[in-house]
């Protein structure tokens, strides 16, 4: 299992208006990986945390001069679904936009940019890693507890109602 590493200086990729296109094994993600393993009583055939996740990361710098970063994921997971404990698909396509800027331990961000919700900030980096990038949003992106959409088909629901054991002998008492 080899660690693919990428890393960029995002300011520079921003004003050269580059394009990084490009597909990462699960192995690349180990801390994504570590929430598709599947507990210890699924059978390892049933339950393939195997997937790849396709990333276009684009840089550009908008008409004032504002470098910024826009991050296209694409990724089929299998999740396990924590009503049946079955092996569930979890198809993923998110885009992110991020505005890069100079942040430093005093330095605040102003409140008109705060209340945004159309982008993200990134601190200017000369070694932005991509894959850590790609791997924290998929990891937020993922929901606590995934769950089939539709009835899982396998699930064993047991009704809340049990069966009163007197009703027989209700009948007794009627006769």
């Amino acid at each position: 299992m080899t660690k693919q590493t990428i890393f960029i200086d995002n300011l520079t990729f921003a004003k050269r208006n580059e394009r990084l296109l490009g597909e990462l094994s699960l192995a690349d993600c180990p801390r994504l990986n570590e929430l598709l393993q599947a507990p210890p009583k699924i059978a390892p055939g049933k339950f393939t945390p195997s997937a790849s996740i396709k990333f276009n990361l684009q840089g550009k710098l908008d008409g004032m001069g504002q470098a910024s970063l826009s991050l296209a994921l694409e990724v089929n997971l299998n999740c396990l679904c924590q009503r049946c404990l079955n092996a569930m698909p979890l198809n993923l396509a998110l885009n992110f936009d991020y505005l890069l800027g100079e942040l430093d331990e005093g330095h605040a961000l102003s409140t008109d940019m705060d209340e945004a919700d159309d982008f993200d900030w990134q601190a200017y980096s000369p070694h932005m890693d991509v894959i850590g990038l790609i791997e924290d949003e998929l990891i937020m992106a993922m929901p606590i507890a995934p769950v089939h959409q539709q009835h899982c088909g396998s699930a064993n629901h047991q009704s809340s109602e049990k069966p009163n054991p007197f009703a027989v002998l209700k009948h007794l008492i009627q006769s």
